[in-house]
């Protein structure tokens, strides 16, 4: 049995890089195959290019990856630092409400990437230590599996703004976790509660929603929501314990010209954070750049959808 306890004692910093959002909205929406079926009676009479367009604002879409976590050990509590290495799709149902994914989908796909997840993770870990100056021996270096990522429709909007680090509104929107999400049934596993079995005492589980919206006439993947969790056995029951959690979107120039930049015009993408807890210290982060591609594996052949 699955038990979600609350302690908001530790505290999960999860970096993201702006550039990987958009790559897994691209790709995921072009490889999710549509069916002959029609979503809805009123748009019968309307052609597939419409159809697979009303598809991608209305349905959800689901995946996962392994993260490096970079631990850091206090007198009382811990920092982990998360850091996706690799990301991967499977076979899914997905409607306007729900995404339903079998954890043997899930577990099967894990096992499989696991070989290029420790790749990766090597390469990401000498980045920190080499680029960035990180001294990885003062942390507990894990590899984590089966973080989730998981796409509302358009029609799910928050109130609530997202701001940089320097408390400047990004023009995004909150979301939260439906109940659907956190169901805990032996049959739905692999939203927020993925892991039945965890590797290590305390183990991290991250999960996270991604959503689209529009900026200067152009669609934006980004981070609406995210829930660190520490994963433990306790008797026959696995114990989710809900802790501190910040999810850190870096962004970069990339999208600004040489010239541009000779004109002295600077970019106002800055790197943004998604929590619903306090506001976090600039200095508690371990990076606010970061020059590393997780591995994608987003196969269309691996989706099935149900209309």
């Amino acid at each position: 049995m699955i038990i979600q306890t609350y302690n908001n004692k530790n505290v999960g910093i999860i970096y993201f890089h702006s550039d990987w959002l958009q790559r897994i909205s691209k790709e995921m929406r072009e490889n999710i195959p549509i069916d002959s079926k029609k979503p809805n009676k009123w748009i019968e009479k309307v052609g597939k290019e419409f159809q697979k367009e009303l598809f991608m604002e209305c349905y959800e879409y689901q995946l996962h990856f392994w993260a490096v976590c970079l631990r850091e050990v206090l007198s009382d509590s811990y920092i982990d630092h998360i850091f996706p290495v690799l990301f991967y799709n499977y076979p899914i149902e997905a409607s306007t409400t729900y995404v339903l994914a079998e954890a043997k989908d899930i577990e099967n796909m894990s096992n499989k990437t696991l070989d290029k997840a420790e790749y990766k993770a090597f390469e990401l870990v000498d980045i920190l230590r080499l680029n960035k100056g990180i001294i990885t021996s003062n942390y507990q270096i894990k590899l984590v599996p089966m973080c989730s990522m998981h796409r509302h429709p358009y029609f799910h909007k928050g109130v609530d703004m997202i701001y940089t680090i320097e408390q400047e509104p990004t023009g995004f929107l909150k979301d939260k976790f439906s109940a659907d999400d956190k169901r805990k049934g032996p049959n739905t596993t692999g939203i927020i509660y993925p892991i039945k079995e965890p590797a290590i005492a305390k183990q991290p589980s991250y999960s996270c929603i991604i959503k689209e919206d529009f900026q200067d006439d152009k669609e934006i993947a980004y981070i609406a929501c995210g829930e660190y969790n520490l994963v433990s056995k306790k008797g026959d029951d696995v114990e989710y314990s809900l802790e501190n959690s910040y999810t850190v979107v870096l962004r970069d120039d990339t999208d600004i010209s040489s010239a541009m930049k000779l004109c002295g015009v600077k970019s106002k993408k800055k790197p943004y954070i998604v929590s619903d807890k306090k506001e976090i210290n600039k200095e508690v982060l371990m990076v606010d750049s970061l020059t590393f591609t997780p591995e994608f594996i987003i196969d269309s052949s691996l989706t099935k959808v149900k209309l």
